[in-house]
């Protein structure tokens, strides 16, 4: 296709040669398409892209929620396993009335295995979130034996106590005393501590 053809195609495109009317009508379909895939197809593509990045953000989004679901009954069953857990937990605490009896237990432990207690004196509480600590400062005589066998009657209690920084030496005595011993015996220092809850005047007011 020549200058001439070209400017007849212009002009008058009734009277130029066949195959140059096929390369005409062949370029401008090719340019609609072009200009087409230029401003809609691309456009559209890349809108596509961004629905396929959001369906698989989404997809994820619904597989984790739907795992958490699936474990929903798990949860309650732990969820009410570790309530009744905690009310048992809760009743081994002794209220405020109960603190007086349970202290008394304590003492008579000491005694009906044989300690002498040189110290047992209650300090005041210590409230914490939802319970009290009563702590009591003991000190006591007696053989390994019975100081054991004391340990081994308080952890055995009905009610949560602990006891906690023990300290064992060898009783001091008079030489005269000490002659008349048979067994060897220890002075223990400690600290006993019982707990009770907090009833929710005393929790608000904390």
């Amino acid at each position: 296709m020549d200058l001439q053809e070209l400017n007849s195609l212009i002009d008058d495109p009734a009277n130029v040669s066949l195959p140059v009317k096929i390369i005409a009508i062949v370029a401008v379909c090719g340019l609609v398409l072009f200009m087409g895939y230029k401003l809609v197809i691309v456009d559209k593509m890349a809108e596509l892209d961004g629905h396929v990045s959001k369906e698989s953000t989404l997809r994820t989004t619904f597989e984790s929620k739907q795992a958490r679901a699936n474990q929903l009954p798990a949860y309650r069953t732990q969820l009410k396993e570790m309530q009744h857990s905690f009310g048992s937990l809760m009743k081994q605490l002794p209220s405020g009335t109960e603190i007086p009896g349970l202290i008394l237990d304590i003492s008579e432990k000491g005694l009906s295995n044989g300690l002498e207690i040189e110290l047992f004196q209650p300090k005041p509480e210590q409230q914490k979130e939802f319970y009290a600590e009563k702590p009591i400062m003991l000190k006591a005589n007696g053989t390994y034996n019975q100081l054991a066998a004391f340990v081994s009657d308080i952890s055995g209690l009905p009610r949560i106590v602990t006891i906690s920084d023990i300290r064992l030496a060898p009783e001091k005595v008079a030489k005269e005393e000490k002659k008349k011993q048979v067994a060897f015996r220890l002075t223990m220092e400690a600290t006993i501590t019982t707990y009770r809850y907090l009833d929710e005047n005393e929790e608000a007011g904390s």
